[in-house]
């Protein structure tokens, strides 16, 4: 069985007890196969997510088409009747005029009248007519009258096709670095003083971070590195990345602290992943949205109500 089949069956549920518990005993002894159930997870919230969005928006349509169609519906139920009156009308007329003619030969004359051939009125189908609508005629400098029309042709430009109408989503006018910008806060991740940990690794990272020295940080710090410190650095790096904007790298950096599963550091890794990702949007839709609906799953989130701020502003 395949490593990919194993985890859909892991996360759909469908393991045996003794199945489950080997699996996830090799999860907790390797990181990258828990990085790999856990980007395997939120791919397939992300795919629910679009799956969600796609169907609201069939549904608003199909609501603004029956709503269309009960406006018209009325005006078809007014027209229906009176064509049927109209014709009923005609059959009428044509009927009594017949008597009439007839009445009138049998009285003044004793020959054999003609047979009467009674006709029904030829009713032609109506053909709904569509307005068109009028386009604003350019208005064209005065011409000499004695100007010959040749020449006024030629010198006339032709009326440009209308452009074709595209369809705007709301997203497309929002500044995504501005956006951003607004929700990522330092704070949220670094104290704003330093304050001595017990390695000296650690606060040397630290005091470059904070004196804006973020290429030292990224050439001497590795998203692989051990220690005790080691999360701490990688999550110095990944902000060091980030305010150098190279969020790409940011992206992975924090990804790489999620993997390792250790608290507090998780939760403001999902944070920074999911802002890392807003700067490359719409190339990374698909993956914010997962990152995002990844936090607004869990009300208890540290970073919960911001990302339920973030997605009102979308």
């Amino acid at each position: 069985m395949s490593r990919f089949d194993q985890i859909e069956r892991y996360l759909q549920g469908h393991m045996a007890a003794e199945e489950l518990q080997a699996f996830e005993a090799e999860m907790a002894a390797n990181p990258e196969l828990a990085a790999l159930v856990r980007q395997h997870r939120l791919e397939r919230h992300g795919l629910e997510l679009l799956v969600e969005r796609d169907l609201l928006a069939k549904m608003q349509a199909w609501d603004r088409e029956t709503e269309l169609f009960q406006q018209v519906q009325p005006r078809r139920a007014v027209v229906r009747p009176m064509t049927w009156v109209l014709r009923a009308a005609a059959v009428l007329a044509l009927a009594a005029l017949g008597y009439w003619l007839l009445r009138d030969d049998s009285a003044s004359s004793t020959a054999p009248s003609a047979p009467i051939v009674r006709t029904q009125p030829e009713i032609k189908p109506r053909v709904p007519t569509v307005r068109k609508r009028q386009q604003p005629i350019p208005q064209r400098e005065q011409m000499p009258e004695n100007e010959p029309a040749e020449e006024i042709a030629q010198q006339t430009p032709s009326e440009p096709a209308p452009a074709p109408i595209e369809e705007m989503s709301p997203e497309d006018d929002l500044d995504y670095a501005a956006l951003a910008g607004e929700f990522f806060r330092e704070r949220d991740f670094v104290a704003p003083t330093s304050s001595k940990s017990g390695s000296a690794s650690y606060d040397q990272t630290l005091k470059n971070f904070q004196d804006g020295k973020y290429n030292d940080i990224i050439s001497k710090t590795s998203p692989d590195s051990g220690g005790d410190d080691a999360v701490g650095q990688k999550e110095l790096l990944a902000l060091a990345q980030y305010k150098s904007g190279r969020y790409t790298d940011a992206a992975s950096t924090f990804r790489t602290i999620i993997a390792g599963g250790r608290q507090p550091y998780v939760q403001r890794a999902e944070w920074g992943l999911t802002l890392a990702l807003l700067q490359e949007l719409p190339t990374k839709k698909g993956q914010f949205y997962r990152a995002l609906s990844d936090i607004l799953r869990n009300p208890d989130h540290l970073f919960y109500t911001k990302a339920k701020r973030l997605e009102e502003r979308l």
